[in-house]
């Protein structure tokens, strides 16, 4: 948060605020009616994690695609009115749809994997998958901060995400 504070773009810290909470607003409200029992929420430097008792992999798809759906409503819903808003909710959801696990698209992959292969071979799949985006993030922030000459914000970003995520690959 401090970070976001220092290099965010002007303006943005309280659209990111109330984002992030929306986002996970959207997997409580799921998890609601799921009539899932919330037994813990702790804020961590990779966001916030909810503890619950095993979900189904039809749960957990639901669960984690619900982040997402929230911050794509918000986007679709302040577009006219609070163009940063829309801007933050759309870098969240794109951000968090990413296929690293413990992101909500690596959650959901992992699920989607598991339903359909052994054990084993999803993990192996997820494994690689993750290192192969982490790896493309970082050549992106590299050319961003280098060829487009963006600021080191773009790489710093893509560094920080590898570390974060990296007790999961």
């Amino acid at each position: 948060l401090c970070a976001y504070c220092v290099f965010g773009p002007r303006g943005s810290f309280l659209p990111f605020l109330l984002s992030v909470g929306a986002h996970e607003l959207g997997h409580l409200l799921t998890l609601r009616y799921l009539h899932v029992q919330v037994k813990s929420i702790r804020g961590t430097l990779s966001g916030f994690e909810i503890r619950t008792d095993p979900l189904s992999y039809r749960q957990e798809i639901l669960v984690a695609a619900s982040g997402p759906g929230m911050n794509l409503i918000l986007c679709l819903l302040t577009k006219e009115t609070c163009p940063i808003m829309a801007i933050v909710n759309t870098v969240l959801l794109l951000y968090n749809l990413l296929p690293i696990y413990p992101l909500d698209g690596g959650r959901a992959l992992a699920c989607l994997l598991a339903m359909y292969l052994s054990p084993p071979m999803a993990a192996a799949i997820l494994r690689w998958v993750t290192i192969l985006c982490k790896m493309s993030l970082l050549f992106v922030g590299c050319y961003i901060c280098f060829s487009v000459q963006w600021g080191y914000l773009p790489l710093i970003l893509s560094i920080l995400l590898k570390y974060l995520t990296a007790t999961y690959s």
